[in-house]
């Protein structure tokens, strides 16, 4: 089995697993914390996915620039450019403490309104430990980068599952002794050390990384800060989006309303997140096929390709969240949940575009031409973060979720004219490969729902095995009318290797 397929089984692998375990601890978390800690938990978690934005966009130009290196065998090169790559992580770290500690001394100045003082020195200690868990998390993501750069996905993503496991076990045991957020807190922090030195170690040891710091060029770091500052923007306005939404919802509404409008939000990073397993896995793949030289029509065609390939997997989730949602959220966390479905299918439909061309995204990041796409996020989603301010008073947490995706929709009717013009890709064609045959399975899928919806029937046995036998028809019917002939033969082989494999 190749790296790339190994990769993309680990990775649904830890979704999965990072999902049920989302799917059966979070209801406990809320039940042990209560709405307004579990809120505060929210809040601060926000905070610090503004200083994870911090490593300058490195992660993506050390995968990028170590590609390249590999694919003409230069490890010298490689060497050198990871040292100037070590000197930019030393400088995010710094930037991460510094706003960190700006976060931490106007605590009080921001949400005095809001947090009562005992609320306030629990979020003044859950920031310092997540400071240093963020810091931990941007090195390490260095080394794992390291490691996708080479293709070698399986040790970073193994130790990624194993760290969610252990997590599920902790997680129940510190709730289970009366433990609150601080300590929940504590805990991922020393869970990102671990995983930091495993990373570490596979990329000195194993694949024989360097790090060249004699001949350290200034010209190499600002050739890295060049490429990774739009990176780095794109990944501001990415927390930006829906980070903001939270907080602006905390400030304006209170801590209940910030824990509905985050388990909606949850749900739908949850929904990219299975995109992602796949599509994360191919930007080595553009590197190589650019620095080929490869045509306007092979890119698009491996576009559409591994478009298909996530779509399906997207139809999935969004059909059944769709049409058993707000039942599911009602019986998962309660009656004051079910606003939380609205929100995150707000934030499905608004992801599924872009998640389905992530390729293109890559493709700009192997041929530097990130810069634009930054910029149009740059206007589109604050635009759209002010937007849902002004619809909260009209519609709550919904009004925020409307507002952020409505900027998102117009970035990425944007970007599609972008992706036909600079990188030469037939959108039209590529909408075209993408629905054929996929498209009326998936409208075939939705009445099957609709019939199930009516049935006679509550709680958890029978909204399972509606979801169940929903599932059971999605996979019936992509497989006779969705899937093309090589899609189909694809399958087969993957089946027959699995038979193999536990024969």
């Amino acid at each position: 089995m190749s790296e790339i397929r190994r990769g993309a089984l680990l990775s649904y692998s830890t979704i999965l697993l990072v999902n049920l375990s989302g799917l059966l601890l979070t209801p406990f978390i809320i039940r042990s914390l209560g709405n307004s800690e579990y809120g505060l938990y929210l809040l601060i978690g926000s905070l610090a996915a503004y200083l994870g934005v911090l490593d300058f966009g490195l992660n993506n130009a050390v995968t990028r620039y170590v590609a390249q290196c590999a694919a003409k065998s230069e490890r010298e090169q490689e060497a050198r450019f990871l040292g100037a790559a070590l000197v930019v992580n030393a400088l995010a770290a710094v930037a991460i403490i510094g706003l960190g500690t700006i976060f931490y001394a106007n605590i009080d100045a921001w949400f005095g309104n809001a947090l009562d003082a005992g609320q306030r020195e629990q979020a003044r200690i859950m920031l310092l430990l997540l400071i240093a868990t963020v810091v931990l998390t941007v090195t390490s993501g260095m080394f794992t980068a390291i490691c996708a750069g080479h293709e070698r996905f399986t040790f970073p993503k193994t130790v990624n599952l194993v760290r969610y496991l252990l997590r599920i076990g902790l997680v129940l045991a510190v709730l289970h002794s009366g433990g609150g957020a601080i300590t929940l807190v504590a805990m991922d922090m020393i869970l990102s050390l671990f995983v930091f030195m495993a990373n570490f170690f596979y990329a000195m040891r194993s694949i024989g990384s360097r790090f060249n710091l004699r001949s350290l060029n200034i010209q190499i770091v600002r050739s890295v800060l060049a490429f990774s500052a739009w990176v780095f923007v794109f990944a501001v306005i990415g927390q930006l989006q829906w980070h903001s939404g939270q907080i602006v919802v905390g400030k304006t509404i209170g801590m209940e309303a910030v824990a509905i409008y985050g388990v909606g939000v949850m749900f739908g990073t949850y929904y990219g997140a299975f995109s992602t397993a796949i599509t994360g896995l191919f930007l080595p793949r553009a590197t190589y096929m650019t620095v080929e030289n490869a045509s306007p029509q092979e890119l698009g065609a491996e576009m559409a390709r591994i478009g298909r390939m996530a779509l399906l997997i997207l139809l999935l989730i969004l059909g059944g969240f769709a049409s058993f949602g707000h039942e599911f959220l009602q019986l998962w966390a309660g009656p004051a949940y079910g606003a939380a479905w609205k929100v995150a299918l707000m934030i499905m439909f608004a992801y599924t575009v872009p998640l389905v061309q992530s390729f293109a995204n890559q493709l700009l990041e192997a041929k530097a031409l990130f810069a634009f796409k930054a910029k149009v996020y740059l206007v589109a989603l604050p635009l759209g973060v002010l937007l849902g301010y002004f619809l909260l008073e009209l519609l709550g947490v919904l009004g925020m979720a409307l507002g952020i995706a409505s900027g998102w929709v117009v970035a990425v009717v944007v970007m599609n004219f972008y992706y036909h013009l600079a990188l030469g890709l037939d959108i039209p064609k590529f909408f075209f490969t993408l629905s054929k045959g996929i498209a009326p399975a998936f409208v075939t899928c939705l009445v099957v729902a609709g019939i199930l919806r009516i049935l006679p029937g509550t709680g958890w046995p029978v909204l399972l095995a509606k979801m169940a036998t929903f599932a059971f028809a999605y996979s019936a019917l992509m497989y006779r009318i969705g899937l093309n002939d090589g899609e189909r033969h694809e399958v087969k082989v993957m089946i027959e290797r699995l038979k193999w494999t536990h024969a």
